[in-house]
C-alpha cells in the first residue's frame, strides 16, 4: 500500500499561507480596480429620449409597408404629439 503524503509545517507556513493569502488579495484589487473603472455619470435623460423616438421612428418607418394606413397615421400622430413636437425635440418631424 502506499504510504500518506505528509505536508510539511515549514511548507505549509512558507508557501501554503502566502500564496493563499495574495490570491485573495489579487481578487480584492481586481474587485477595486473594476469597480473604479466603471463609469458612475448617468446619462442625460433628453438623450436618451431622443434617441428612443428615433430608434422607435425608424422601426414604424421600417413596418410602414407590412401594417395598415391607418395604424400608421395613428403611429405617426402619436410620434408627432406632445412628446416630440412640444418639445421641439424634432422639427423636421411635422
Amino acid at each position: 500500500m502506499a504510504e500518506d503524503l505528509v505536508l510539511d509545517t515549514a511548507i505549509r507556513d512558507w508557501v501554503l499561507i502566502p500564496l493563499s493569502v495574495v490570491m485573495v488579495l489579487i481578487g480584492v484589487l481586481r474587485h477595486i480596480v473594476s469597480k473604479l473603472m466603471r463609469s458612475s455619470q448617468t446619462p442625460d435623460a433628453k438623450i436618451v429620449r431622443e434617441g428612443q423616438v428615433m430608434l422607435r421612428a425608424r422601426n414604424l418607418r421600417t413596418a410602414a409597408n407590412f401594417i395598415p394606413s391607418k395604424a400608421f397615421r395613428a403611429r405617426k400622430l402619436y410620434y408627432c404629439n406632445e412628446l416630440v413636437c412640444a418639445q421641439n425635440l424634432f422639427p423636421w418631424i411635422l
